[in-house]
């Protein structure tokens, strides 16, 4: 995991870093992590945990783990979706 970090954070253009994730990472591999922040943000824009397993067809308890990261003040995730992540 810290080489991907390291070679992310070194990447100068959104270009490059859709490259490098296209060809390190299978197409089902892509979809599944875009479908998990799709969760992210339908529960941050206040969607029930119901709603977002029935509208991405998902189980239910993937729904909960995003949940549960969201309820997290302090998780980046939940401030870079309520907008108040800053690159330090």
């Amino acid at each position: 995991m810290k080489n991907i970090i390291e070679i992310l954070y070194k990447l100068e253009s959104r270009y490059d870093i859709e490259k490098f994730l296209s060809e390190i990472f299978t197409k089902n591999e892509l979809e599944t992590i875009e479908k998990r922040w799709r969760i992210m943000e339908l529960l941050a824009q206040g969607n029930t945990q119901r709603e977002v397993a029935s509208s991405l067809n998902v189980s239910l308890c993937k729904v909960t783990r995003g949940a549960k990261i969201l309820k997290n003040k302090k998780a980046i995730t939940t401030k870079f979706l309520n907008k108040g992540y800053e690159n330090e």
